[in-house]
């Protein structure tokens, strides 16, 4: 290999071969470094050799490598990587074949229903009781002292993000609070949080801190008093949001834009130190007009990522007694009491049966005078289908743009590159292209293909079924695959940074100082091998869980296994050509 650069200073970091090649403008010569120990001296050279093998998982090869600029070269410096591919591809055989097993085994599975099984995906005979035999647990979700602790610590997190973001280095690589937000917390959100406690986030969350305090006047118990329908005293305007907003469409148009403008807020710190402070403002101010979290119900970006996938999640929130909630007339979990502040979310926990809604405040579990309310673990991915059209159009969303994200931040296409830099190149023309090209795919394309599927299931098995509520269940379908392509996103986003965030936390503002000894350590990723073995498997286990959760959405219908196998074959092969595509993505 050769290398030169017409521009300023680049390098070819390859890990997997201890190389660390530093290329300077007009010099035909590289400084070749050993990644495993940049101290020693470097070599001077006009090429670069290596031998394409080496070992990988239990001594098969690794198909796919990553190699990357290991030097800041301006905004757009995380885009500069690439793929190098060994063959035999063991790792796209393997996976390919995988899929090709489950489906054999989803459609023999269609044929072995025995009889039609109750329709409600919440069903609590398989949840398990939390808090029914653990006293801990218990004043943990009770005590209000406690949670309020770590909402406040997560402020002062964010406050450091703020901070950082705004008044420490340019260098998004090195700057702690854009690695604070989306290396670390993306990570933990996305890959940990989400799946196993839905959305828990929204639990510590310091974004409704102060509207909350500018409503209650309280941060500890409820003061006595009524507003409207409500047994608690509240303060401010307190106005309905408008019932034709009561949807989900704003948090789509915002999750849309901050996807179009997300390489500048990866890109560029002080961005995401401004965006951040727009956060902590406007639910402050909504709430001096609006009752309760209306931003946290109607606009949150993060919302419309936790809400869908909340219903994928382990962790649900539900009544203990249906009956109880059926004799209570009150409705203190809602209206709020002596005990406890009305549900932010407008939410009645005897009506609840699905987690997208539900903040998990945990103020119904205090606010419920008969001790009906507790916390449930369950199977992953009870929950099926959507229940209207603005959650199906925002499930479809998060999945289109987890596909999105995937190809704008881990692709190695330069044209993309091309298309979304408008930070050193001004490529303004290209992004508005771009823009349109996620916008269209997103609320055109996607719920269109959707669409066709649908009304080809109904014609094909000729039944008696809504065209809307084989659309509805279909887009639900998409939840387990999608939260998985959003985890196989983000692993590489921490794994690759991990060295960066040792080295900003003991230097945060990137002003020479080393708090912890950390702070020029050499760089090295965790597990590279490791992670297109990760990215596969997470693709695969999200084809099973969609693919099962498509059959289990019709198995309350009395239909044959003909009618079942042709109503949702179309919908199933867009799920296996969809894995395909990004199991040869992640892996060649």
């Amino acid at each position: 290999m050769t290398f030169s650069t017409d521009d300023t200073g680049h390098s070819f970091f390859l890990e997997e071969f201890d190389i660390d090649a530093k290329v300077s403008p007009a010099r035909e010569t590289v400084e070749l470094f050993k990644a495993s120990d940049p101290t020693e001296k470097p070599i001077i050279a006009r090429e670069v050799v290596i031998i394409a093998e080496h070992p990988g998982i239990l001594n098969y090869l690794v198909a796919r490598s990553n190699y990357r600029c290991h030097v800041w070269c301006g905004p757009m410096h995380a885009f500069e990587h690439g793929k190098l591919i060994i063959l035999p591809n063991t790792l796209l055989i393997f996976s390919l074949g995988c899929i090709f097993g489950i489906l054999i085994l989803w459609i023999v599975g269609l044929y072995h229903i025995s009889k039609p099984q109750a329709g409600n995906c919440d069903d609590k005979d398989t949840y398990r009781d939390l808090l029914k035999n653990s006293g801990y647990l218990r004043k943990f979700v009770l005590s209000r002292g406690l949670q309020t602790t770590l909402v406040i610590l997560a402020m002062v997190l964010l406050y450091v993000v703020i901070l950082t973001s705004i008044f420490g280095t340019k260098m998004s690589g090195r700057n702690l609070g854009v690695l604070l937000m989306w290396a670390i917390w993306l990570f933990l959100l996305v890959a940990l949080l989400t799946p196993f406690l839905g959305r828990i986030w929204c639990t510590i969350c310091p974004l409704p801190f102060f509207g909350d305090l500018i409503q209650r006047r309280s941060v500890s118990r409820p003061i006595k008093g009524s507003k409207g329908e409500y047994w608690n005293k509240y303060f401010g305007l307190f106005k309905k949001w408008p019932i034709w907003l009561q949807n989900s469409w704003l948090k789509l148009i915002i999750l849309l834009t901050l996807t179009t403008f997300s390489t500048t807020l990866v890109a560029i710190p002080k961005v995401t130190g401004y965006a951040v402070i727009a956060l902590l403002l406007l639910p402050t101010l909504m709430a001096m007009i609006f009752e309760h979290r209306a931003f946290c119900r109607y606009l949150c970006p993060v919302s419309g990522f936790l809400g869908p996938f909340s219903r994928m999640s382990k962790l649900a929130l539900r009544n203990k007694s249906q009956s109880v909630c059926d004799r209570c007339t009150t409705h203190y979990c809602q209206k709020g009491s002596e005990k406890g502040w009305a549900c932010p979310y407008g939410l009645n926990v005897g009506e609840m049966n699905e987690s997208s809604d539900c903040g998990l405040c945990l103020e119904c579990t205090r606010s419920c005078m008969y001790n009906n309310v507790s916390l449930y673990s369950r199977p992953f991915g009870s929950e099926l289908g959507t229940r209207n059209l603005s959650e199906a159009w925002l499930t479809i969303g998060v999945f289109t743009l987890a596909i999105v994200y995937c190809v704008l931040y881990q692709g190695h296409w330069s044209v993309v590159r091309d298309y979304v830099n408008i930070l050193d190149k001004g490529n303004w023309g290209l992004f508005g292209t771009y823009s349109l090209v996620v916008w269209t795919l997103t609320l055109l394309v996607m719920p269109g293909i959707l669409f066709v599927l649908s009304y080809a299931g109904i014609k094909f098995s000729k039944v008696q079924i809504k065209i809307r509520e084989v659309f509805l269940a279909s887009s639900g379908t998409l939840l387990p695959i999608g939260l998985m392509l959003w985890i196989a996103f983000v692993i590489p986003m921490l794994f690759v940074n991990v060295t960066f965030v040792l080295q900003s936390i003991s230097d945060p503002f990137g002003w020479g100082w080393d708090f912890f000894g950390t702070a020029n350590i050499p760089w090295h990723q965790f597990l590279p091998r490791m992670v297109p073995w990760i990215q596969s498997a997470l693709v695969l286990a999200g084809l099973h869980l969609s693919l099962r959760n498509l059959k289990r959405n019709w198995m309350h219908q009395a239909l044959n296994s003909g009618q079942l196998m042709r109503l949702i074959l179309p919908m199933g092969l867009f799920l296996v050509g969809s894995v395909v595509a990004m199991v040869f993505f992640f892996t060649n």
